[in-house]
């Protein structure tokens, strides 16, 4: 919740902020490994509050083993953030259309899977005998749960949207 930073010249420093919690713990220590070797520093941090040892936790939105995080492994390690010294140069990770389609797809999948559990979850609160909390308190509930819903939908549709151009644009480019 907090950071430290040294003091330095203004503008000395460039950040980029890499989403690797859908990669296995040995895919995005190789991930951060490459990186380090062209130069950038690369720190790894929790998506989360949660500060914890000996946690397993499931990523259903991950391809193969990055399924699974565990401690110690990818579990509280789902941001890579990379610095690198102001060069003039520009500081993109993803240059190429399949690669960024790569990023946001996985970006997109994540989203998607938070908005089909709001969808479920809502769903849920209009079956029968579910609940036995007033009718006014279940429309609270479901308005809650809609209003995050619409909160995961809108970053889905921005990345739906990108990696339909970028399909557009990689089919363009073959």
């Amino acid at each position: 919740m907090s950071y430290t930073f040294e003091e330095c010249a203004p503008n000395q420093y460039e950040y980029a902020v890499e989403y690797v919690g859908d990669r296995s713990f040995s895919k995005a220590r190789e991930y951060r490994d490459f990186l380090e070797s062209l130069g950038y520093r690369a720190f790894t941090k929790n998506i989360n509050l949660n500060y914890s040892f000996g946690k397993v936790t499931w990523r259903p939105y991950a391809k193969g083993a990055g399924q699974f995080a565990t401690t110690p492994g990818s579990y509280n390690r789902e941001l890579l953030i990379l610095e690198k010294e102001r060069d003039g140069k520009p500081f993109e990770l993803h240059t190429g259309a399949s690669d960024r389609l790569s990023v946001y797809s996985s970006v997109r999948r994540a989203y998607a899977w938070g908005v089909s559990m709001l969808l479920c979850l809502f769903a849920l609160t209009f079956l029968p005998n579910m609940s036995s909390a007033s009718p006014g308190s279940l429309w609270a509930i479901r308005a809650i749960v809609l209003f995050f819903g619409v909160l995961f939908a809108v970053p889905l549709v921005k990345y739906s949207s990108l990696v339909s151009r970028l399909k557009k644009e990689s089919k363009i480019y073959e």
